[in-house]
């Protein structure tokens, strides 16, 4: 009777999951909502690049300002964020560009 029961007991906590399903995201979950069209280079701190996702369909582009720490969007159009992600400007090479 003891091994019935632990049967129809794991058997129940197995199932569970499978009945309440998957969660589904609805609409975009970007970071980036706002984003600056202007970039000041010598303030810079660091470039995050994120990839799209499944949560989100932009390619995001992510600045860390050296001073406040405040973190910005960029649009990527932008000639210093091109130099930034190129690399081959020697005068930015201090600065950090990070790929997820």
């Amino acid at each position: 009777m003891d091994s019935k029961c632990t049967t129809i007991l794991c058997v129940l906590l197995i199932s569970v999951p499978l009945i309440q399903g998957f969660a589904v995201l609805r609409g975009k979950r970007c970071s980036c909502t706002k984003i600056s069209p202007h970039l000041n280079v010598m303030a810079i701190a660091k470039l995050e690049v994120f990839p799209r996702s499944s949560s989100c369909e932009n390619i995001e582009h992510i600045v860390t300002l050296k001073s406040t720490g405040e973190i910005k969007c960029v649009n990527p159009n932008l000639t210093q964020v091109k130099a930034l992600l190129s690399g081959k400007n020697r005068f930015l090479q201090h600065i950090p560009v990070i790929r997820h």
